[in-house]
């Protein structure tokens, strides 16, 4: 059965007008919600919308109501996605990381989606409703597949997978690395790789003796000949080690 999501309630037995009007206020929500966060007053939204405020009222009687219906959708889009990918055939370490990437995407273009996410890591909230426990299930689904098939750390749940998209939303969300979008999020997702499955940096071997590069005169900076007694030349003749001296003293 497809579950239907408390915004669609709200629309049941509205006429069609009512309907249109509720909708804009909606999208209008969504977007301004989206770029400039939920400080935007419910007039604001009206005016923006072109409805008069007792509209906006009238179908969301409070900013915390108008808030949740904007999280509701965008929640179930991202819901929408994930189940998508987990119907899907194909590599399951792909598909999860695909929903990783999307989520943390998302929510880092959608202030109030990332704050939601944000505050709802380590705890059950009610900000978005019964579609959290939506997006959490088809996280857990992708997760679970994903840890099957050896691509995801066994010791992590899904409350772990989510508390990291939030933080990667939050960073991405910071345009920190504006020209490579995308690139702090794969640097967070790699946290849930098996430890054999990250890229690590080519380490040197500290077994290898080091290779010593041609000594020089410490005064003139001709190159020297290895001394035979072993010891390390440091002047390339008598003149420079009496100019080194003079120096020392002088």
């Amino acid at each position: 059965m497809t579950a239907v999501s408390p915004d669609e309630h709200a629309e049941e037995g509205l006429r069609a007008d009512a309907r249109r009007n509720r909708a804009r206020v909606l999208e209008t929500a969504v977007e301004v919600f989206a770029s400039e966060g939920v400080d935007v007053p419910l007039g604001e939204i009206a005016r923006r919308a072109g409805v008069g405020a007792g509209t906006v009222y009238r179908h969301f009687p409070s900013k915390e109501r108008l808030v949740e219906a904007v999280l509701e959708r965008r929640t179930g889009e991202i819901v929408g996605f994930g189940t998508a990918l987990a119907d899907a055939d194909g590599d399951p370490g792909e598909r999860f990381f695909a929903f990783f990437a999307d989520a943390a995407r998302r929510a880092a273009l959608n202030r109030v989606l990332c704050d939601a996410f944000h505050a709802l890591t380590g705890h059950r909230g009610t900000v978005s409703g019964e579609l959290f426990d939506g997006y959490l299930a088809v996280l857990a689904r992708l997760l679970g597949a994903a840890q099957e098939a050896g691509a995801v750390r066994a010791d992590v749940d899904a409350w772990d997978a989510h508390a990291l998209i939030a933080s990667a939303a939050t960073v991405e969300s910071a345009r920190i690395t504006a020209n490579r979008p995308g690139r702090l999020s794969a640097l967070i997702a790699d946290a849930l790789r098996p430890a054999e499955a990250v890229t690590k940096p080519e380490l040197r071997d500290e077994s290898v003796e080091p290779r010593h590069e041609t000594p020089v005169c410490e005064v003139c900076g001709t190159a020297l000949t290895p001394s035979r007694t072993g010891r390390p030349a440091r002047f390339c003749g008598a003149a420079c080690r009496q100019k080194a001296h003079r120096r020392r003293v002088g």
